[in-house]
């Protein structure tokens, strides 16, 4: 069945309230009608121009039969279905009776109502729209073509729309002469007109009056309100948008081309995505912006470098500026820094090598190839030359305790450097480049330390160790994890600090030699019951203390043993043990650098569970610390036969076997002598990660105390202002606790609601990118946390503005 124009008497009511009269010439007569309210938009103004077209003085004149809407140029038709939503319109065509459209005999019919299943509201005047004909080719009946002599006679029995001096009411007649805005006469803007036509009729018209007279720029951004955005699309993918344009939005696609013609300097067609690529990379005039709206949001635009890769230019001066807009210059300076670090074994001031290249690369983290993961190497900069600069300070002097008080004093940066250094490479070529610059300027540095220290307990032994707790005190566990070397519970305390726990740190020397066997049951609160053993082993009522064995003294001095996840009762005391930093760095070598930060964030959680649990105080110790190098430590010799056990940094010799080395007493015998390895060496090669001798970073090892912090006391934060940088938002926040963060959320309360990255405040600033385009236009509300998720402030935003 057709659709029915209009039914119902409710639908005709609304239609008769709805129909606002003005003079109008319909027919060559003047029509009087009631006055009415100013059109808010161009739609507004057609729409009450067409219901006007069909008035009559009802004690005079017959009602009209109908409206004939002619439209030469057919400047119309592409709103006309629209139009049928609240006006009463047929359209001369091809027989389409859904469509409401059918050839002029079928009109005819209508009209005249023989065709039931087209109804027609009572007293309104149907329109007939006529695209492709004049008023011309209605004048005359005889002269009139065939197919629309149908239609002739409707001329005397019906209305024309029209304008005072008889023509067609153009779109362009619409806006000057109704409604007083103006149009340029040129024929970009009669072209931009005609495809920008559906989306100008909705535009507010004090807007179009503030820009009078409209031109072809003017109202092809209308229909791309965004050239910036809609050009890095395109070049992202050029044959898809020019696909999805010509199926979806043919007149849009247009003013692109219109816009990129009169502004850009370019046409997509016929220029091409390489030609406009070049230009995007000189940012010259108006594409400056362009480059602007690609480095906010560059993973967008996954295919972008490639094309600019393709436009690149051939350098022509040797003080060119522009290589930060280029990623070919990029890899070309990566490819650079890379023999440069390889280079720096090499080097006769590796250190001061280092900080220059820093100088000169470090600005790279701040393009957008830094953004897109481009730059590793500039960015692995950042921890070398800290690196860098921390092998550069005074190493420490005086005996034992004063060069642990130094190395706990910050001496420890230099190895937390190294460490990060090594962890900031991905790729096998980069990591070796990283390597040999750690290499170059870390070892020697270390090579000093462990010198120092020897020499010191040489001249100055090392303290009896004592246990850290003998006896249980109510409400104490104690953490042991294996490893923790000094840097790394640094790390762990800033991880802990984060949120609410309080760390106190501390730091106390090792059993000798530091390794498990010795070092981790004679730190432990069952200490003074060991004896000690043939090897480096602890013994207790007879028998060598196995991890198992251990545990179960600690349970005979009334510890309660904590495995796995277990929390146990905060009224006691407890031990438990977590963490894999030793088993990971015997296993991996260097490659427990990678490793890290994992172990840091797991062993963190571990101690906070146990704090939420309601222990009082964790307690968090250590056996030993070690040292790390890429290229290995260097080998020393000393014969596996003169030994009852060698480890890799020490050993136990046989009898009254002597050699030419530095000897320390055993922490659970100190009749026995110990041998360890001088300086950085070790007793078998290619040890990567080794402990047992004698070093700061082996011997200085830390105590960590770990409360829950004081509850938070109510914060308040004041959104200052939010501002749109196409779809990055930028945020000011005064009087926000420090920690605080801003996301971007569809409901304020629920995290998996964002649609962007959560920022922590800098300065009470933070910029947002929302990475997703199609939500642009779309209602958020930008929230304010404190640094336990809370919300402090909130306000309801648009993306992009």
């Amino acid at each position: 069945m057709p659709r029915p124009l209009l039914r119902g008497p409710g639908r005709r009511a609304e239609l008769r309230r709805r129909a606002r009269h003005e003079p109008l010439r319909a027919g060559g007569r003047a029509v009087k009608s009631s006055p009415s309210a100013a059109p808010a938009t161009p739609w507004d103004a057609l729409r009450e121009a067409l219901r006007a077209a069909s008035g009559y003085n009802r004690a005079d004149v017959a009602p009209p039969a109908a409206v004939l809407w002619t439209d030469k140029e057919r400047r119309w038709e592409g709103i006309v279905t629209r139009l049928r939503g609240d006006l009463p319109v047929l359209t001369l065509g091809p027989y389409a009776p859904d469509a409401l459209t059918g050839p002029a005999i079928w009109l005819r019919c209508v009209i005249a109502g023989t065709l039931p299943e087209v109804e027609l509201p009572a007293g309104d005047a149907p329109i007939l729209y006529l695209p492709g004909v004049g008023r011309a080719d209605l004048r005359a009946v005889e002269d009139c073509p065939r197919e629309l002599q149908p239609l002739a006679e409707l001329q005397y029995r019906g209305v024309l729309f029209t304008q005072k001096n008889a023509r067609d009411w153009t779109p362009a007649a619409l806006l000057q002469n109704k409604l007083g805005v103006g149009v340029s006469e040129d024929a970009a803007t009669r072209e931009a007109l005609a495809r920008s036509l559906p989306k100008l009729l909705d535009e507010p018209l004090a807007s179009l009056e503030g820009r009078s007279p409209l031109n072809a720029a003017y109202l092809d951004e209308l229909l791309r309100p965004d050239p910036e955005r809609g050009i890095l699309l395109w070049l992202d993918d050029p044959e898809g948008q020019r696909t999805r344009a010509a199926t979806v939005d043919p007149g849009g696609w247009a003013a692109f081309r219109a816009i990129c013609r009169s502004r850009y300097g370019f046409d997509p067609d016929t220029d091409g995505d390489v030609t406009a690529a070049g230009l995007l990379g000189k940012r010259e005039g108006p594409w400056e912006a362009v480059w602007r709206r690609f480095a906010e949001a560059p993973t967008r635009y996954p295919n972008l470098p490639g094309v600019l890769d393709r436009a690149r230019p051939h350098k022509t001066t040797l003080f060119e500026s522009s290589a930060a807009y280029w990623p070919g210059d990029n890899r070309e300076e990566e490819n650079r820094l890379r023999a440069s670090l390889l280079g720096l074994p090499n080097e006769t001031f590796p250190r001061e090598a280092l900080l220059a290249l820093e100088a000169e690369h470090g600005e790279r983290r701040g393009w957008v190839w830094a953004e897109l993961g481009r730059a590793p190497l500039a960015h692995a900069l950042l921890p070398l030359a800290a690196l860098a600069r921390a092998v550069g300070e005074p190493h420490g002097t005086g005996d034992p305790a004063e060069l642990a008080e130094h190395h706990a004093s910050g001496g420890w940066k230099a190895d937390r450097a190294a460490l990060e250094a090594l962890a900031s490479a991905v790729s096998t070529e980069d990591s070796r480049a990283v390597q040999a610059a750690v290499e170059a300027v870390y070892r020697p540095w270390l090579e000093e330390c462990a010198r120092r220290f020897q020499e010191a307990v040489a001249a100055t032994s090392l303290p009896s160790l004592e246990p850290i707790a003998y006896g249980p005190e109510g409400g104490l566990c104690l953490l042991f994890t294996d490893g923790l070397r000094y840097d790394v519970a640094q790390r762990l305390a800033e991880t802990l600090e984060e949120g609410t726990a309080h760390v106190e740190r501390d730091w106390r020397f090792s059993a000798l030699p530091g390794v498990t066997a010795t070092a981790k049951p004679a730190l432990s609160p069952a200490g003074p019951l060991l004896s000690p053993g043939k090897d480096f082993d602890a013994v207790a009522n007879g028998s060598r203390v196995t991890a198992d064995g251990l545990r179960r003294l600690l349970t005979d001095a009334g510890y309660q043993v904590l495995k796995g996840e277990e929390v146990g009762s905060p009224d006691g005391s407890a031990w438990t043990e977590f963490g894999d930093l030793d088993a990971t760095g015997h296993r991996r070598g260097w490659k427990m650098a990678l490793d890290v930060e994992r172990s840091v964030r797991d062993l963190a959680e571990r101690i906070l569970e146990l704090l939420e649990a309601g222990w009082p105080e964790v307690r968090v110790v250590t056996d030993h610390g070690w040292l790390l190098l890429p290229y290995g430590l260097p080998k020393v010799e000393l014969p596996q036969h003169l030994t009852v056990v060698r480890k890799g940094r020490c050993a136990r010799l046989k009898g009254d076997s002597s050699v030419d080395a530095q000897a320390v007493p055993w922490t659970l015998d100190p009749e026995v002598r110990v041998v360890v390895a001088p300086g950085i060496r070790a007793y078998e090669a290619g040890k990567e990660y080794e402990h047992g001798g004698l070093s700061p970073q082996e011997c200085v090892v830390p105590v960590l105390t770990v409360t829950a912090g004081a509850p938070a006391t109510a914060a308040t934060a004041t959104i200052a202002e939010i501002r749109w940088t196409g779809l990055r938002c930028r945020v000011r926040v005064e009087d926000a606790p420090e920690g605080a963060r801003v996301d971007l959320r569809s409901r304020a309360a629920d995290p998996s609601t964002s649609i962007a990255p959560a920022k922590t405040l800098k300065g009470g600033a933070a910029s947002l990118p929302v990475a997703d385009d199609s939500r642009e236009f779309e209602a958020a509300i930008l929230v304010v946390l404190d640094p336990d998720g809370r919300v402090l402030a909130q306000r309801l935003t648009t993306v992009g503005g």
